[in-house]
């Protein structure tokens, strides 16, 4: 038993190490191609399947490099120095460092709306960093009805320690809700978040399967629809509905029917990254690259499907060797250790 335990111990330990450059490398193969659709990419790239210069990102068009990251990378970061720093998930300390980042005059900005914001960064967390600037309490920042996936880009570092120490289930749902609601103050956002964490919890925990992957899901959806829905006018079966298609055949082609596409909107953010996940059994280059290719939020897809390609493999996760050109590497590896050692400090 012992021996066991150690070697469940050594695995987690391992998927800590290596989650922030995995979470970097999907967003990086992504960013080139983010907001173009799959015909574009197809009509002008054919099958992407490396890392691309970021300048094919018109927001980017100045960067000759390949192996830049955005917003989902610089979040993650952020989200993980604050569980180092608090060791442990502490909500003030979650907002200074998300918002030290939002601050950071190296960031570039762009003109949206007649207004000056960080490149790359969703509204809803734009929004939600202003009043954080303005002195608004973390619990009362999010923005009312935000629904974009600024959430489940930079959840790694959380669920992680989560799967590490295994608080009672009230507490990783409270902090879920917390850490959602800090920026997205939403049903929909709220849901997903608790979603999504079932699912990583699942992918750290056990060896995967799609048919169970499948069964904890649905407990996952019965769980949280029950409890978003009772008392409210929305009907979160929407989720439900976006995800059903993963049941029967799951391809490039059925991805692309059965979304929007795009994946920018929570609740289709899940039914992209998820179809890219199961079309290549979690596999990580395959899994990231099918994101990639799908179009729409690619960054932030292939990011996520990074994450859950890293929880799922059960030894060294072996990455592109052009993993090597992403920015800061030595960066990335050095807070990914830090992560993992102090989830396993108590």
């Amino acid at each position: 038993m012992e021996d066991t335990n150690k070697h469940k111990h050594d695995i987690l330990r391992q998927q800590g190490a290596v989650l922030i450059p995995a979470a970097a490398y999907g967003d990086a193969a992504g960013l080139p191609m983010e907001t173009r659709s799959a015909q574009y990419i197809a009509e002008h790239h054919g099958v992407i399947s490396e890392l691309l210069p970021t300048k094919l990102n018109p927001l980017f068009e100045t960067s000759e490099d390949t192996g830049n990251w955005s917003d989902d990378t610089q979040l993650t970061l952020a989200v993980a120095k604050a569980i180092i720093k608090a060791n442990g998930f502490d909500l003030a300390t979650q907002a200074e460092m998300q918002l030290a980042v939002y601050n950071d005059e190296s960031i570039p900005k762009i003109e949206r709306k007649g207004k000056m914001i960080k490149q790359g960064w969703g509204g809803s967390t734009v929004d939600a960093m202003e009043k954080l600037n303005a002195g608004v309490d973390p619990t009362k920042s999010g923005t009312v009805g935000g629904a974009g996936n600024g959430v489940l880009i930079k959840m790694g570092p959380l669920a992680y320690l989560h799967g590490v120490r295994r608080p009672i289930v009230q507490t990783i749902y409270e902090q879920y809700d917390q850490f959602t609601n800090m920026t997205h103050d939403s049903p929909e956002a709220r849901m997903t978040t608790k979603v999504h964490g079932d699912m990583l919890a699942y992918l750290l925990r056990d060896e995967y399967d799609k048919k169970q992957f499948m069964n904890v899901l649905e407990g996952s959806l019965a769980i949280h629809e029950f409890k978003e829905t009772f008392g409210t006018r929305l009907d979160l079966g929407y989720l439900r509905n976006q995800l059903k298609y993963l049941y029967g055949t799951v391809n490039k082609e059925t991805i692309l029917s059965e979304t929007d596409g795009r994946g920018f909107f929570a609740p289709q953010t899940l039914a992209m990254a998820y179809g890219a996940f199961i079309a290549n059994d979690g596999e990580f280059t395959p899994s990231v690259y099918e994101a990639v290719n799908l179009g729409g939020d690619t960054d932030s897809i292939a990011s996520i499907v990074a994450v859950m390609s890293a929880f799922k493999t059960k030894k060294p996760l072996r990455m592109p060797i052009d993993h090597q050109n992403l920015d800061r590497l030595p960066k990335l590896k050095s807070v990914s250790r830090q992560l993992a050692a102090v989830a396993f400090a108590n």
